[in-house]
């Protein structure tokens, strides 16, 4: 067993102090660094980035970022759902230090999201149906997880289907 124990406290979101969600930030007692080459990978659709030795990934929803002493999780609603995800990552990083001789590391550095990305997968209609003044604004807080995929209506319609899959895979939702 590599991760042990860890402690954690709660704090709002800095781009959102109002959001309805908070963040974890658990200090590790133990130094999970050399993990995290076998956990990229292991893990799908993970983003790893060897120069700050550093990998992110989406679970449930939620944006999850390994540093080598500690642990950030975005999109929770209290306490307890903290601690009960912080132990699921627990596990995971137990699990794959445990099988590490079965998994060739990868020290691949992930490709970063960009806005202009997401918007040439969006309709490009500018309709503000989503709550946002135009698609690009609509792209860029999707990439910064401050928004939700299906608050594109066009999305959800037969035509959109194909490009809602494709943004689903790019912004690691799938």
């Amino acid at each position: 067993m590599l991760l042990k124990d860890y402690r954690f406290e709660l704090v709002l979101p800095e781009c959102n102090p109002s959001a309805l969600t908070v963040n974890a930030v658990a200090e590790l007692d133990e130094d999970i660094g050399g993990v995290l080459p076998y956990l990229n990978a292991s893990l799908r659709g993970c983003r790893f980035y060897p120069e700050g030795n550093f990998l992110r990934f989406l679970q449930g929803g939620r944006v999850i970022t390994l540093y080598p002493r500690k642990i950030t999780v975005t999109g929770l609603r209290d306490r307890e759902e903290a601690a009960r995800v912080l132990d699921e990552v627990k596990e995971l990083i137990n699990q794959t230090y445990a099988n590490r001789q079965n998994i060739t590391p990868s020290y691949k550095k992930g490709d970063e999201v960009k806005p202009l990305q997401v918007y040439n997968l969006l309709p490009r209609t500018n309709c503000k149906k989503c709550g946002e003044p135009s698609c690009l604004a609509f792209a860029a807080r999707l990439v910064k997880q401050e928004a939700e995929l299906a608050a594109c209506v066009s999305l959800a319609e037969p035509a959109g289907q194909e490009n809602r899959q494709k943004l689903a895979t790019l912004l690691m939702l799938t």
